[in-house]
């Protein structure tokens, strides 16, 4: 696989005889981006207790670091007033290793829980405790009065303000301190030995520092602390604020598109049986069943149903695709479909069109069942072979394949040798109205929606599709239909 376009698979192969590009279709709902609104959501405090275990890996390792440099340089490191351990990093990276074991172990229950949001919060708070706990020890090992290691907190408080509540950083911010505290309360009265990285102090000096030095020192902590989760807090609450606004923005415009949208459809559906006359009308008309009529007036007729048939036809691709996108009403259920038999209906159907141009189809259909929404599936599948009718040239073949797979479901492969796709244009096939200059050329009826109703459906059903073409080299697609409709599949 080389290369990509947008996040998704996008590479070229090559053959003896033909040379393409390949694209597969993404199995992800292309949809506006949608603010966060609450960090009460349940996802969104899985994805914060996730990344947490992430940036816990990245303390284990600079704390393996730490001992190593310790091991290797702490004599030279001494002589500068530097005094580094092995034992407590080792045994601080040990503690995380296994706490980031037992969270890996707990979110994958929490995934499953019935009450995610309580049961991601759980969890987070959890880690949260841990990781002070942890944060406390590491400063008293560094030293809790003699360097700055107290302020390492303030990375913790940042953090929190920006995934918590106010309230809920206050919290950790005072749990933060509260254990700073006792720890130099601790230390202060002897029940915790003194620790220090900086060699020249020592629990001696320590047990002769004056009150109020200490007081002093740890106040200051406190307060700038408390000073950096006040400034931080606040920016993070107009960060929030700002993306309810504009999550509220959004919900608007959506709405607002919406209600368009269900205004086309109404004024479509109101289009497609006027048009449906006219055709007809015009039919009766080129028959002769209304007497006769010039040859100059019968191509005007011509032309008027050509335009009514390539209109009827964008409306029904336009009423499907709004119906397949629309959450008005509970999905279809799916139920088994006998996918050879499907095949073979649709092949029927567009046997008169391609007689026309000379195009043959070659047959080799096994028998396959699956389980799906068989009016999605049939559409899917009529737009693919509709598609490699049109872009065929006269008298040439379309070659269909339908074989089932041992794990459950089926492969359809549906492979022309007309004109094929250009490489760059490949990942924009599957959108709404898009046409290639080429394909224009070839088929002005092309109402530029077939290929996006197959990837609604595809997104829908977890079909996986792939698209291997190249100009004037065919086009070949492979459908990988899952055994049961909406079961993540991916081509390989």
């Amino acid at each position: 696989m080389a290369g990509g376009l947008k996040g998704e698979t996008f590479l070229t192969t090559t053959t003896t005889t033909v040379k393409r590009a390949v694209y597969d279709l993404p199995l992800v709902a292309r949809m506006p981006d949608e603010l966060l609104e609450a960090a009460a959501d349940g996802p969104l405090l899985l994805h914060h207790a996730e990344w947490f275990c992430k940036l816990r890996w990245l303390v284990v390792v600079a704390m393996l670091a730490l001992a190593l440099v310790a091991l290797l340089t702490g004599d030279w490191l001494l002589q500068y007033g530097i005094r580094l351990q092995t034992g407590w990093p080792l045994g601080v990276a040990g503690v995380l290793v296994l706490a980031n074991a037992a969270y890996l172990v707990m979110l994958r229950s929490v995934r499953k829980s019935l009450s995610l949001t309580a049961a991601a919060n759980r969890c987070l708070w959890l880690q949260i405790l841990v990781d002070l706990a942890v944060l406390t020890a590491v400063v008293h090992f560094l030293g809790s009065v003699e360097t700055v290691a107290p302020l390492m907190v303030l990375f913790h408080i940042v953090l929190v303000c920006l995934f918590f509540s106010s309230a809920q950083s206050l919290a950790v911010t005072g749990i933060a301190l509260a254990m700073y505290v006792l720890c130099v309360a601790l230390e202060s009265s002897g029940i915790l030995p003194a620790q220090s990285a900086w060699a020249p102090f020592s629990p001696a000096v320590r047990s002769e520092l004056p009150g109020g030095v200490l007081a002093a020192h740890v106040c200051a902590v406190v307060f700038i602390s408390i000073t950096v989760w006040f400034l931080a807090s606040r920016l993070a609450g107009a960060l929030r604020q700002r993306d309810a606004e504009l999550a509220a923005t959004n919900r608007r415009l959506m709405a607002a598109t919406d209600e368009r949208a269900r205004h086309m459809l109404q004024t479509t559906h109101q289009l497609k049986a006027p048009f449906a006359a006219i055709h007809a009308n015009t039919q009766v008309l080129l028959g002769g069943f209304c007497g006769k009529i010039s040859d100059e007036a019968l191509q005007v007729i011509g032309k008027i149903a050509a335009r009514c048939e390539m209109l009827s036809c964008e409306i029904k691709a336009m009423l499907q695709l709004a119906n397949l996108r629309s959450n008005a009403q509970d999905p279809p259920k799916p139920t088994a479909i006998e996918l050879h038999e499907l095949l073979r209906a649709c092949l029927a159907s567009l046997e008169p069109l391609a007689a026309k141009r000379g195009i043959r189809f070659d047959e080799n259909i096994v028998s396959a069942t699956i389980r799906g929404v068989h009016d999605h599936v049939v559409m899917m599948i009529d737009n693919i072979l509709s598609n490699a009718v049109a872009y065929s040239c006269d008298g040439q073949q379309v070659s269909v394949l339908c074989q089932p797979k041992p794990s459950g479901g089926a492969f359809v492969t549906v492979e022309d040798s007309g004109i094929g796709i250009p490489t760059t244009k490949l990942p924009l096939i599957f959108d709404d109205y898009y046409h290639t200059a080429e394909a224009v050329k070839q088929n002005k009826a092309s109402t530029g929606l077939g290929l996006a109703i197959v990837r609604q459906v595809a997104v829908a059903g977890k079909v996986g599709v792939r698209v291997e073409s190249a100009p004037q080299q065919g086009t070949l697609f492979t459908l990988d239909f899952p055994a049961c409709w909406g079961e993540a599949r991916r081509l390989t």
